[in-house]
């Protein structure tokens, strides 16, 4: 049996080329620099966050090359290397009179501030074009520039007073506002740890026992390879919170074995697709933006995973719903599952201390940063209990420097996301489109929340899911909670729609990537995605009207809200998938939104119309079951 974390000397180090082996050097130090910082107390703020991304920085021009080849390095690839340490060093250096004698916007710039300010930016949005995407540069470039050409705009919504292009490199380079804001604050103090705990339980094992336990559970039902899909990615996604690394390391396992079993290749991509993103809408991490969430809104990040554990029950239940009717319409057999659970236990079994570990103390009111610190320490301390599961030094080492390497995609996102906030706060322009936003509104909260959706939802077509709830913090939910939405609902509305674009078209990342793996067409397989996870596009509205669903207010109503929505979302996936005894008509399927919608919905009257509707149907499709079941004896 092989161990992941068996990594030899020569793996690790004797056959990487100099520069990735000075990557591994970078990637560890970075590594260990947060494990320090979680457990002995972070550093100033300032100071913090330039050593986070200084080591980042560095990574990234080591690890993602200008050209494709890995192993190769040109001119365009060493340059940052000397102009990061003297760029973010001259910060350090100086730490003492930036961070206390300094005004920004007051104190005026040196040349070589100037210079080294304009390099800072520059090599941010390089760093985004590199590890993110074009796209998220070009909308970065737009905001960097809206501060100059916005006293010239005609619509007075957009213009702003002018602003000295020395003052924007003042705010993004020798403040705590612009690239070192609040978003790059979170990413060095929390994200990164949560990012490299996963990568540790990857290489001890700890995704075995999860797969493992998924297949064990799901593999023996009818569709089990779509559910085993949803319970592995559900189980991985709580502690890794990425939508494409579960997409890439559950669904190499499953896509195949979907297809094997009976689902068409675009069902079984969509299946996955849908799964791994509902990874960040489910405790205890969620994500990337959850941490940011927390920072922006106030709330501690213990009570916001509270708030989202029956939005995140019901996104997993309707899609295991509309597997199981799919399974049914399809009559797919049982398929007997090879993996046995008690040898699973036994062999990887103790991998699941970490995990209740690091939930034990997100629980408890520990800081997410103690806690994710503590995780790491755990998971390599448990990895060393087992055989199946024993790290080598060198392969702790490897683990480290795959989580540092893991959680550049959101370093970069958070600095760059900082460069669009800069805009904002700078010209204003978050209070004029809330001003905006309300005067649109009229008042109305649903118009409000119709509008906040197709805010959120443009928005995240074009960033990632963190720099896309980062915008719509300082625009879209200030304009829902001067509403009267609640602070909770008002941030993890807009945090839900961010997340629906990594998998809806036209940039849908985590549907291309499954698609990929299981040789369908990408563009069906964003819109078969985005029907089974139609439920996230509704619970949002849900929970806006009845805080029932984030588990607010008297026991009764939460246990009433939570029940009908569970028995909504079952008639939704009825009406998604068109079957349920047997196939359902146009008028059926219509009955079946409807009551779906009913039960969703808040209210006594509401719930019982919807409730009776429900029953009426499923009466309906037994009676046609059996005439049918009847006429096929007889013509047999």
């Amino acid at each position: 049996m092989s161990v992941p974390g068996q990594v030899t000397w020569k793996e690790f180090w004797y056959d990487k080329p100099l520069h990735l082996k000075a990557a591994s050097v970078v990637g560890v130090t970075l590594a260990v620099f947060h494990v320090y910082t979680a457990l002995f107390g972070s550093l100033d703020a300032l100071m913090q966050r330039t050593v986070h991304l200084g080591l980042g920085l560095l990574l990234v021009f080591l690890v993602y090359p200008a050209k494709g080849d890995r192993r190769k390095m040109t001119i365009l690839d060493i340059l940052p290397l000397f102009c990061v340490p003297i760029i973010l060093g001259y910060v350090l250096l100086n730490y003492d009179w930036i961070a206390a004698e300094r005004f920004t916007l007051i104190t005026p710039l040196f040349w070589y501030e100037v210079v080294l300010g304009v390099g800072a930016i520059l090599l941010v949005l390089e760093a985004a074009r590199r590890v993110v995407s074009p796209g998220l540069l070009w909308v970065a470039v737009g905001f960097l520039l809206y501060p100059f050409v916005a006293p010239y705009l005609p619509t007075r919504l957009l213009r702003a007073a002018p602003s000295a292009w020395t003052s924007v490199i003042d705010f993004n380079y020798l403040s705590t506002g612009g690239i070192f804001g609040i978003p790059l604050g979170v990413s060095a103090t929390e994200i990164a740890l949560f990012i490299m705990f996963g990568a540790i339980l990857m290489k001890s094992g700890g995704s075995t026992l999860l797969s493992n336990i998924a297949f064990s559970l799901a593999g023996n039902l009818k569709g089990g390879p779509a559910k085993v899909a949803v319970v592995g990615s559900t189980l991985f996604g709580m502690i890794s919170g990425t939508s494409t690394g579960n997409v890439a390391t559950i669904g190499s396992i499953t896509i195949p074995m979907m297809k094997k079993t009976g689902y068409s290749p675009i069902f079984a991509a969509s299946v996955e697709a849908g799964a791994s993103v509902g990874g960040q809408m489910v405790p205890p991490v969620m994500g990337a933006a959850a941490f940011v969430m927390a920072a922006f809104s106030g709330i501690p990040y213990s009570t916001l995973i509270f708030y989202a554990i029956v939005p995140g029950l019901l996104y997993y239940l309707s899609l295991f719903f509309i597997i199981d009717l799919e399974a049914r319409r399809l009559k797919l057999p049982k398929m007997k599952s090879e993996i046995s659970a008690w040898q699973t236990i036994k062999d990887y079994g103790h991998m699941i201390l970490p995990i209740v570990a690091l939930i034990y103390m997100l629980i408890g009111g520990y800081s997410p940063r103690f806690a994710g610190g503590s995780g790491i320490v755990t998971a390599i301390a448990v990895a060393q209990l087992r055989r199946t599961t024993r790290m080598t030094f060198a392969g702790v080492l490897a683990a480290l420097h795959d989580g540092a390497v893991r959680m550049l995609i959101v370093m970069v996102s958070c600095a760059t996301a900082g460069i669009i906030i800069g805009a904002f706060d700078m010209t204003g322009l978050g209070n004029r489109l809330g001003s905006a936003f309300l005067y649109l509104s009229h008042g109305s909260l649903l118009a409000g929340l119709l509008l906040g959706c197709a805010a959120a939802f443009v928005l995240g077509l074009g960033l990632p899911t963190t720099p896309a709830y980062i915008v719509q913090a300082t625009t879209v939910i200030p304009a829902l909670i001067g509403l009267g939405l609640s602070t909770p609902a008002a941030h993890l509305f807009a945090f839900y729609y961010s997340c629906l674009a990594i998998i809806t078209p036209p940039d849908a990342s985590a549907a291309y990537t499954a698609a990929a793996i299981a040789g369908a067409d990408a563009w069906k397989t964003g819109w078969m995605a985005t029907r089974l996870v139609l439920v996230a596009f509704i619970v949002p509205f849900m929970f806006a009207y009845d805080p029932g669903l984030l588990l607010i207010g008297s026991v009764p109503s939460v246990v009433l809200a939570v029940c009908t929505a569970c028995i909504g979302v079952f008639a939704l996936a009825v009406g998604i998938e068109g079957y349920l005894l047997r196939n359902l008509a146009v008028w059926e399927r219509c009955a079946m939104f409807a009551s779906a919608f009913l039960l969703i919905a808040p209210g006594v009257t509401t719930t019982v119309v919807g409730f009776a509707l429900l029953i009426f149907m499923m009466l309906l499709q037994l009676k046609g079951r059996t005439k049918w079941l009847a006429g096929a004896n007889t013509s047999g």
